[in-house]
C-alpha cells in the first residue's frame, strides 16, 4: 500500500531536533553560526538564501551573509573563503554555486575548509563520505533524505498519522 508522506511534519521534526541541539550549545555559551557566501545577484540564489536565513533564524543559528559582485576575481573569492575558514565565530559555510564564468569551481570549492563545508562540496568532504571517515560533511540533499528516513522509521509522530 502506498502512503503519502507530508513534508510539513517532517520539516517540523527536523527543526525541533536542530533547535534543541542549538539550545544545548547556547547553554554552554556556544553559538552556532552559518556564513552564506553568494557571488552575484541571481534571483534563484537570493530566494534560496532568504529561505536558508529564515530556517536558521527559526532554529537559533546565527547568520553571516557575504555577497561578492558577479565580477569579482577568483582571488577575491578565495580570500573571502580563507577569511571565513579562519573566523572562529563561523562554524559552517554555504557557498552558492555555480560560480560565474572565469572562476575555477574546483580551486574555489577546495579552498573551503572541509570542517566548515556544510554542503559537502569539497573533495575532502566527498572522500570522507566514501571512506567512512569524519572529514567534512555529506552533501546536504543526501543527508536530508537520510534524516527523513530516520524520522519516519523511528519517530513516535509516525503513529500519529502525519504520513
Amino acid at each position: 500500500m502506498t502512503e503519502l508522506l507530508k513534508g510539513g511534519p517532517v520539516a517540523e521534526a527536523i527543526n525541533e531536533k536542530l533547535a534543541s541541539a542549538v539550545r544545548e550549545l547556547n547553554a554552554q555559551n556556544r553559538y552556532p553560526a552559518l556564513a552564506i557566501l553568494r557571488v552575484g545577484e541571481k534571483p534563484d540564489d537570493i530566494a534560496y538564501e532568504r529561505g536558508a536565513v529564515k530556517r536558521c533564524e527559526k532554529i537559533g543559528v546565527r547568520i553571516k551573509q557575504v555577497t561578492l559582485s558577479s565580477d569579482c576575481t577568483e582571488r577575491e573569492l578565495i580570500n573571502t573563503i580563507e577569511n571565513l575558514n579562519r573566523d572562529a565565530a563561523v562554524h559552517g559555510v554555504l557557498l552558492f554555486r555555480p560560480l560565474p564564468r572565469g572562476i575555477n569551481d574546483t580551486i574555489v570549492r577546495n579552498a573551503l575548509s572541509p570542517e566548515k563545508d556544510i554542503d559537502g562540496i569539497t573533495d575532502a568532504s566527498l572522500a570522507g563520505v566514501f571512506t567512512g571517515n569524519s572529514t567534512g560533511f555529506a552533501p546536504c540533499t543526501a543527508q536530508a533524505c537520510m534524516e527523513i528516513i530516520d524520522i519516519i522509521t523511528v519517530s513516535p509522530v509516525r503513529a500519529e498519522g502525519w504520513w
